[in-house]
C-alpha cells in the first residue's frame, strides 16, 4: 500500500502579520522544513506539498536547496482548505497512493511517529485523525459574558495528520460538492456522511503556528528539542 503524506501549506498569515506563516523562521529555518522532515523520517513513499500563489514559487527554490530523500511533488493550492486537499490529493493519486495523511504545514512539531500512526489506523478504519482530549474548562459566551459552562466530558480537540484511503477520500469531496459543503477539516467531511473516523493520541507540542506568540513558543521547543539531540 503506497502512503503519501499532503502537506498543504498554501495558507496565508494575517493573523501574525506576515505573508506566509509556514516560511517563518523556526531556529533559524523556514517553519515547513520541520514537517517535511518528520514526513521523510515517516513510512510515507512520497510527499505533496500543496502550495498557495504566494508560497510556490519560494517553496521551489526551498525544495531545491533543501536535497529532500523522498521525492516532493508541488502543487498549487484552491480558494478553500478542501479545494487544496482535493488538488494535493489528485497527485497523490497519481503517484499510486491508496492511503494520504493529511498535515498543516503550519504545525511543524510533528513527530514521524504521527505520522505512521495515523496512517495505520486509517488502514484499519477507514480514517483517522489525531487529536488530544480537551483538558481546559470551557465557556460558551455570548457578547462578551458567559452564558454557560459547557461539559468537556468526550471532547478533542482536532490535529493533523489526519490520514484516509484515497478511494473513500474522493467520495467525500464528491459528496461535498453535490450538497455545497464547506469543511475546515477532511475529517468533518466523513462526519457529515456518517463514515467512522477513528482517533489517534495526538501529541501537545503539535501546535498551530497562528499568532505571533506561538512562533515564540514554536522556536523555543525546537531550540530546546535540537540542543536535547532530538533534532
Amino acid at each position: 500500500m503506497t502512503r503519501v503524506a499532503i502537506i498543504v501549506a498554501a495558507g496565508r498569515g494575517e493573523r501574525m502579520g506576515v505573508p506566509a506563516k509556514i516560511l517563518a523562521t523556526l531556529d533559524g529555518q523556514p517553519a515547513i522544513t520541520y514537517s517535511l522532515r518528520a514526513a521523510v523520517s515517516s513510512s510515507v513513499d512520497a510527499i505533496v506539498l500543496v502550495a498557495g500563489p504566494h508560497t510556490e514559487e519560494r517553496l521551489r527554490q526551498f525544495i531545491e536547496e533543501l536535497g529532500m530523500e523522498l521525492p516532493v511533488d508541488i502543487v498549487l493550492g484552491g480558494e478553500r482548505r478542501q479545494d487544496s486537499v482535493l488538488a494535493g490529493l489528485k497527485t497523490a493519486h497519481a503517484l499510486g497512493a491508496t492511503f494520504v495523511a493529511v498535515h498543516d504545514g503550519a504545525r511543524p512539531l510533528v513527530s514521524p511517529m504521527l505520522f505512521d500512526q495515523t496512517l495505520e489506523a486509517a488502514e484499519i478504519h477507514g480514517a483517522a485523525i489525531a487529536a488530544i482530549p480537551i483538558v481546559d474548562t470551557l465557556k460558551l459566551v455570548q457578547d462578551g459574558m458567559i452564558e454557560q459552562t459547557v461539559s468537556r466530558e468526550g471532547l478533542w480537540a482536532a490535529q493533523t495528520p489526519q490520514a484516509f484511503a484515497v478511494r473513500a477520500l474522493f467520495d467525500a469531496f464528491a459528496e461535498a460538492e453535490l450538497r455545497g459543503l464547506t469543511v475546515t477539516d477532511e475529517a468533518a467531511l466523513f462526519e457529515e456522511l456518517d463514515w467512522p473516523v477513528a482517533i489517534v493520541p495526538g501529541d501537545r507540542a503539535n501546535i498551530k503556528l497562528t499568532h505571533p506568540e506561538d512562533l515564540e513558543l514554536l522556536d523555543a521547543l525546537v531550540r530546546s528539542r535540537r540542543e536535547a539531540g532530538e533534532q
